[in-house]
């Protein structure tokens, strides 16, 4: 469903800030029951919790631009959206923004259930600011863009929600507003109608208008935005280049699930006798204090893995993984698959994968190690090293590899 609105301000002048928040914070009152609230309404003394939703929050988006918002659920992205949106005021703060705001928050809210989608959209884009012939004039695109056949006559009530997006997203896009304000609109539909969102939403940047562009997909938050803003409990984590905030994002998500590893150089002591071995750290040569092992596409990769084991009788093998901000496996190695002598016995060991190419196009990425058993199928231990390798790409690239190549007409 949809919230959409359109507030007349003044006329952007070129190189102005088209939406700038200052200090803002917004508490919400949680009531253990209807009762309290009533209690509120009548001045009655009510029981309730002050919940914060943003803290301190200051940014600002310059005209013509778009910022990607990305956080975790109940991280205060949409309560932010909405202040920019003006459907609802901050507790404590200031919002500017400048020109004619709309908003893609809610699919379908604003619909009269009795009322047939024409007349929905109709009604709609008067809501969100467009005068009567204006809308009438416009309404062969937006039906068209929605693509709901016969079924743009039935009350809405007979829709399906995914019509109702459709309907709703159409006539949302169709205002041609200074600032757009878009909440998971994205996800709309089947695959064929998110295509032509992405399209459309693509069409309006293309046009200059300023994009506050909320999503869990950030590839497309990379796609769309120079910049993005990450909020966490309300607060703002991070703001700064799109690609480089999407990936410090990503990368907390993985280390939420998997254990950090010292990286540095250190003594390493056997394994404990309690257990059959362990990982005990993962050098990079080379490496510039905490920061990723810097190389270029197709350059040498060395790693060196201290392991420590503790059964004299026990055989085991070494593996090691390189892989994506988001999972995908880049590289995947092991002493088992390439027949390599097992280590044997309580020692601890430096061991030592060299690869001359890595042909990666570009990217940063986390570096695994595996303690194997001697069939390589059981998993004794494993380590991350999050951020370890990073592959600085001349221009940006989709694809993962670096392969040669050449075009050829005939």
């Amino acid at each position: 469903m949809m919230h959409g609105i359109v507030l007349p301000v003044m006329d952007l002048e070129p190189q102005q800030d088209a939406v700038t928040v200052a200090g803002v914070h917004k508490w919400y009152r949680v009531y253990a029951s209807p009762t309290d609230r009533l209690r509120r309404v009548f001045g009655r003394p009510s029981r309730h919790l002050d919940f914060q939703a943003l803290d301190d929050v200051s940014f600002s988006v310059a005209a013509g631009s778009a910022l990607g918002v990305i956080g975790e659920n109940g991280a205060g992205k949409t309560t932010l959206l909405k202040l920019i949106a003006g459907t609802t005021k901050p507790t404590a703060g200031q919002v500017d923004v400048r020109g004619v705001v709309a908003a893609i928050l809610e699919l379908g809210a604003a619909f009269h259930p009795e009322f047939s989608g024409r007349d929905n959209a109709i009604l709609y884009g008067a809501l969100m600011g467009l005068d009567w012939p204006l809308m009438v004039a416009r309404l062969d695109d937006i039906l068209a863009f929605a693509d709901l056949g016969e079924f743009i006559d039935p009350p809405v009530m007979c829709y399906s929600t995914g019509m109702a997006m459709r309907l709703g997203f159409a006539v949302a896009t169709h205002v041609d507003p200074d600032v757009l304000v878009v909440d998971e609109a994205l996800a709309v539909g089947d695959g064929y109608f998110q295509k032509k969102c992405v399209d459309r939403i693509r069409q309006i940047r293309e046009r200059g208008t300023t994009i506050l562009f909320c999503s869990h997909s950030m590839y497309y938050v990379t796609m769309f935005c120079e910049r993005a803003l990450w909020l966490a409990h309300g607060r703002v984590e991070r703001i700064g280049p799109a690609q480089e905030v999407v990936q410090a994002y990503e990368a907390f998500l993985q280390s939420r699930d998997k254990r950090r590893v010292e990286t540095g150089d250190r003594s390493v002591a056997p394994a404990q006798s309690a257990k059959v071995g362990r990982v005990a750290a993962i050098h990079l040569p080379g490496r510039q204090n905490d920061g990723p092992f810097e190389l270029e596409p197709g350059g040498s990769l060395e790693v060196e893995i201290e392991v420590a084991t503790s059964r004299p009788d026990e055989r085991y093998h070494v593996g090691v993984a390189l892989d994506t901000l988001d999972g995908r496996c880049v590289l995947g190695v092991s002493t088992t698959w390439d027949g390599c002598h097992p280590l044997v016995g309580h020692e601890h060991y430096r061991v030592r994968l060299l690869v001359p190419e890595l042909p990666v196009a570009g990217g940063t990425f986390h570096l695994s190690a595996f303690l194997l058993d001697d069939t390589g199928l059981h998993v004794h231990d494993q380590a991350v090293a999050t951020n370890a390798v990073r592959v600085a790409a001349p221009s940006w690239t989709p694809s993962l590899l670096e392969v040669a190549h050449r075009w050829e007409w005939r």
